[in-house]
């Protein structure tokens, strides 16, 4: 693919953002009174409100030829067939295909016969966890899941279960995820052995951090009840079935996902059993319902009304042509506290890229940086630099139609707020005072969903799924693969010797260093 910034659609969005200089966002509800129901568009039960965004017809126009120029809708095809769409490690990516029903052949064979393999092995196994059906050692129910993996591992099924806590109705799941020896010793405390079921989810079951805080779970288990309790309170999601055999699981306690499932898309695979515990199984199915709603929109509507792809050209628009770097995610909704966080590896682990699919350089700035907490605890901490800061970012504002908890005159002050924010960050505020003054002018989204509830939210996070692929082929980028990630791997597995005090060589001086500074503070008083 040629560099974009020469291309005829580019040069076009280059243009026409500089015929629109000097105008304001909220003078294009002047020019357009119908504007706010022109640019709000239902997406598998949600509503996405693109009003506030500085766009007009014309600039949609010109980022949907943009779409067609880049083959977006022949990529997403790509996607959802089984292409190889991962070329550097020459595979697939079909997290769709785990939380649908269609045919999709992998390598000559269809690989639905496995997947509908495995959730079946999933309700039958989550079902008898939450019944007591399946004991432990001591033949006492399970009430208690530790949850052990890292990034999408972890980040995904934390999300899920915080978001949906008010039908967690199975045992109470905890998760540990940090190397930080803390992590899992905040998360074991309390727990009894004979009671407690660990649910070990690792792609390679070979990382790090997972696997020490698996192998120290495992000691913990075998100290209390001995060796032969492994096989009733461990379980794997893993890929690597072999290497979950040599941990020491039976075959029946592994749940195996297929290589073409990344980690940070795999809460709809195997790796969400913890959620299928908590909530049980039929409304872990209605979080894939709502996924694979919002993968037939994607699939199947034309670029001008599809809305992740909409929601990709405007992101293209804010980074590459208004010159915005930042990203906030604005949950109004308490129980979203950890969105940000899974948006962040979604979003920023994807599109983090300078080099194409041909390796040559990208030649334009890729993904923003994405940070954001809840409305309104966030007013109080990071707004002040959204209102009057000197970077301007571009917002997300994500709100429930229905009230949550106990008192509907709170949830309607809630909505107030995160109304009243979106209206202030685009009209600003003249005073005279340039202390008070605010800018204005600051685009964003706002997203509605109905109620908080599995199908809502599963669209929600696929929504941002294809977002994000949709950005990665405006950009010419491979979305599905993380070797930035591996090299401080690299680097910390040579380290590590010299941290533990042994002699050691190849130190980078700057390195060697640190580790006496390390070495000498443990030891002082």
């Amino acid at each position: 693919m040629t560099d974009p910034a020469p291309s005829p659609a580019w040069t076009a969005l280059a243009a026409h953002r500089d015929s629109l200089a000097g105008t304001r966002i909220e003078s294009l509800f002047d020019a357009d009174p119908g504007r706010a129901a022109s640019l709000t568009f239902p997406f598998a039960g949600l509503s996405i409100d693109f009003s506030k965004q500085r766009v007009n017809a014309g600039t949609l126009e010109r980022l949907v030829a943009l779409a067609r120029e880049r083959g977006v809708t022949a990529a997403v095809e790509r996607l959802f067939a089984g292409a190889v769409v991962n070329p550097t490690e020459g595979r697939p990516a079909l997290h769709t295909a785990v939380r649908g029903e269609e045919h999709v052949v992998v390598d000559g064979a269809d690989i639905l016969p496995d997947i509908q393999r495995c959730r079946e092995r999933m309700r039958t196994f989550a079902a008898a966890v939450r019944d007591g059906q399946w004991k432990g050692a001591t033949g006492e129910p399970i009430r208690a899941v530790l949850a052990l993996g890292i990034g999408g591992s972890s980040l995904g099924p934390r999300l899920v279960l915080q978001a949906l806590a008010d039908i967690a109705d199975g045992p109470a799941v905890r998760f540990a995820e940090n190397l930080d020896p803390v992590s899992l010793d905040e998360a074991l405390a309390g727990l009894d052995p004979a009671t407690t079921l660990v649910v070990v989810a690792s792609k390679t079951f070979t990382t790090q951090e997972t696997m020490t805080n698996a192998a120290a779970a495992k000691r913990w288990i075998v100290s209390a009840l001995g060796e032969g309790a492994v096989a009733r309170h461990f379980v794997a999601a893993t890929a690597k079935a072999d290497e979950a055999a040599r941990f020491g699981l039976p075959e029946c306690n592994v749940f195996p996902f297929g290589e073409w499932i990344g980690g940070r898309y795999s809460l709809w695979s195997s790796v969400g059993l913890p959620i299928a515990i908590a909530i049980g199984m039929p409304a872990f199915e209605r979080l894939l319902a709502g996924a694979h709603a919002a993968d037939l929109e994607f699939r199947s509507a034309p670029p001008e009304r599809n809305v992740p792809v909409l929601a990709a050209l405007v992101g293209l628009w804010n980074r590459n042509f208004l010159g915005m770097g930042v990203l906030a995610v604005l949950p109004y909704a308490d129980r979203l506290a950890n969105l940000s966080a899974y948006l962040q590896q979604l979003e920023m682990e994807s599109n983090g890229k300078s080099v194409r699919l041909d390796g040559s350089p990208v030649g334009v700035v890729t993904c923003p940086a994405i940070f954001g907490q809840p409305g309104t605890p966030g007013q109080h901490a990071f707004h002040q630099w959204l209102h009057q800061g000197t970077d301007p970012a571009a917002c997300d504002f994500i709100l429930i139609a229905r009230p949550m908890g106990s008192r509907a005159d709170a949830h309607e002050a809630l909505l107030a707020h995160a109304l009243a924010q979106s209206e202030a960050l685009m009209t600003g505020r003249s005073t005279g005072d340039p202390h008070r003054d605010c800018p204005g002018d600051r685009p964003s989204t706002t997203i509605v969903l109905p109620r908080l509830d599995p199908a809502s939210l599963g669209a929600l996070l696929a929504l941002y799924e294809h977002k994000a692929y949709a950005q990665a082929v405006l950009w010419g980028i491979n979305p599905f693969d993380q070797f930035g990630v591996e090299l401080g791997k690299a680097i910390a597995g040579r380290i590590l010797p010299a941290v533990r005090g042994q002699p050691e060589g190849g130190l980078h001086p700057a390195t060697r260093h640190l580790v006496g500074v390390l070495h000498k503070l443990a030891q002082s008083d």
